[in-house]
């Protein structure tokens, strides 16, 4: 995943949190809303601009650097997940490996995740 792709992703995430989310007044995601509506569906330059409206807002710069640091180094204390094949062994029957669907990063996830009320997710 490209810088880009993971900033927009922890932007959209920083957008969808409940918590996190209070960081934006109307304002903000007025801004935002506008900013974006006349960027084409581009991951970088919706990126770059992204980042050129957080650098001057100190709170939403710390909690996207946050964000960004999580998602290039996962933490180490994470619960470790079961090695399907080991279930399989000691069960004798395969188990499915199902991997959560993630929201394409792209300009319409981005424009949700503005335009989304505040009751996201956390």
């Amino acid at each position: 995943m490209s810088f880009h792709e993971q900033n927009l992703e922890a932007f959209i995430e920083l957008l969808s949190d409940k918590r996190s989310r209070r960081l934006f007044t109307e304002n903000n995601l007025a801004e935002l809303a506008k900013i974006v509506s006349a960027l084409p569906d581009d991951i970088e330059k919706l990126s770059i601009a992204i980042a050129t409206w957080y650098e001057t807002r100190p709170t939403i710069v710390d909690a996207q650097l946050d964000l960004l640091n999580e998602l290039l180094s996962p933490s180490v204390a994470a619960p470790q997940k079961t090695n399907p094949l080991a279930i399989e062994r000691v069960s004798g029957t395969a188990q499915p490996a199902v991997q959560p669907v993630k929201q394409p990063i792209n300009k319409q996830a981005l424009q949700q995740a503005i335009a989304r009320p505040e009751s996201g997710n956390n």
